[in-house]
């Protein structure tokens, strides 16, 4: 048995092995279920999850989840944006 990597959220496809990703299909979608405008489906390998404005707890532990999977993943690889400071004499 095959299990894909990529879920659909909403109607965007992204792949969970890139979490900066997953956090930003989810922050786009959040603004929509928390206005009361939409709910949130996340499809993945035939198995479907709906969040509306009721659980909204929920996704924002998803999305905190998948920020912290980011961070981790942008230290590890180096990418990790620096304050410059400028002065000028």
């Amino acid at each position: 048995m095959s299990v894909s990597s990529t879920i659909e959220i909403g109607s965007e496809t992204v792949d969970i092995n890139v979490p900066c990703d997953v956090v930003v299909a989810l922050k786009k979608r959040k603004i929509l279920v928390a206005s009361g405008a939409a709910e949130l489906i996340i499809r993945m390998d035939g198995e479907e999850v709906t969040f509306s404005r009721s659980n909204l707890s929920a996704l924002n532990a998803l999305i905190s989840e998948y920020e912290a999977k980011c961070a981790a993943e942008s230290n590890a690889s180096g990418s990790r944006g620096r304050a410059r400071r400028i002065s000028f004499v």
